[in-house]
């Protein structure tokens, strides 16, 4: 056999051996430019993806499952991508691995697992499911409990499927067909590359285990302000940096509720708060996840679906209504 055929022979085989399956979703909609990003530089990579993503934007609704209440969509999805009357779920005309579906992050993420991979793609092995790029970042308890990003992947993981969020700084909810770009120095592309720079490390360190992550856990990755079409990047950066972080810890923040007596009405806006800084489990010299906002870092936070207290802490809060408890 030719050399050139030898090496054609081991790349084929590599690929395979290292190719896996993966569930990509979000909460901004299948059209936005961050995940379509993602999907293709993944399948670049020689990875399976099935995309499954909300037809409309769905973001803040955390785990909620909605699902559609038609067999038509009652109004048109974003971008008018597809318009109203279309089927509440369908795939591109010229790639049956990318679909929309009329629900929740959650729901889609649902759809995938027991509809759509089931029906079209033989029952194929999930081997990591993925949520994002979010457009714009979901940071510390303060977006874990209200993010449709991190809402899918929480679910992906209760049903035991590894899971990882991913959320940037680049909030601008656009079109994939009018910004979908090559532009490395663009942020949809800095995010998905960093995000399979992420997923090709854990795959390569996950070898004869099963699973890429253990059971019951995920990652919460988040990007800082970074590429050339961020205007609010504040910091001069070209690439990111992976740190270790967690959701509370300094400079964690939470929402509150500000009056405006001029127009006489309510917005929210962050705030520091005690309470989220205050470290009950895990390594609590780490920083919180809110350290991206002004630095060239990706944060990873691992988190566990198991949000049980430690029995000593149980038992002292038991402890104080222990009288009623048989």
């Amino acid at each position: 056999m030719l050399l050139s055929n030898l090496i054609t022979v081991a790349t084929t085989l590599i690929t395979s051996a290292t190719a896996k399956n993966i569930l990509l979703t979000n909460d901004d909609g299948w059209a936005a430019t961050n995940i379509r990003a993602l999907y293709r530089d993944l399948r670049a990579e020689g990875h399976n993806v099935v995309m499954v993503a909300p037809a409309v934007q769905m973001s803040g609704n955390g785990g909620k499952i909605q699902l559609p209440q038609d067999t038509n969509l009652p109004q048109d999805a974003l971008f008018d991508y597809p318009p109203a009357g279309s089927p509440s779920w369908g795939h591109e005309v010229d790639d049956m691995n990318v679909w929309y579906f009329n629900g929740t992050p959650a729901a889609c993420v649902m759809a995938g697992l027991d509809y759509i991979i089931p029906n079209y793609f033989n029952n194929m092995t999930i081997d990591l499911v993925l949520s994002g790029p979010n457009e714009g970042d979901n940071m510390g308890e303060r977006d874990f409990v209200l993010s449709g990003t991190v809402g899918s992947i929480y679910y992906a993981i209760e049903r035991g499927y590894p899971g990882i969020a991913l959320s940037g700084a680049n909030g601008n909810n656009s079109f994939f067909k009018d910004n979908l770009s090559d532009d490395p120095t663009q942020a949809p592309n800095i995010n998905s590359r960093k995000t399979v720079e992420l997923v090709n490390a854990i795959f390569d360190k996950q070898g004869d285990n099963p699973r890429a992550l253990p059971f019951s856990t995920g990652l919460n990755v988040n990007f800082s302000p970074i590429g050339s079409d961020i205007t609010t990047a504040t910091t001069q950066c070209d690439d990111l940096t992976f740190i270790q972080t967690r959701m509370t810890g300094s400079n964690a923040q939470v929402y509150e509720i500000v009056y405006n007596s001029t127009t006489n009405l309510v917005s929210s806006t962050s705030i520091l708060s005690e309470a989220v800084e205050n470290c009950l489990a895990g390594d609590c010299s780490l920083p919180s996840d809110f350290v991206v906002t002004d630095a060239c870092y990706a944060s990873i936070t691992v988190f566990s679906i198991d949000a049980d207290v430690s029995s000593t802490l149980g038992g002292d809060i038991l402890s104080k209504f222990d009288s009623i408890i048989s």
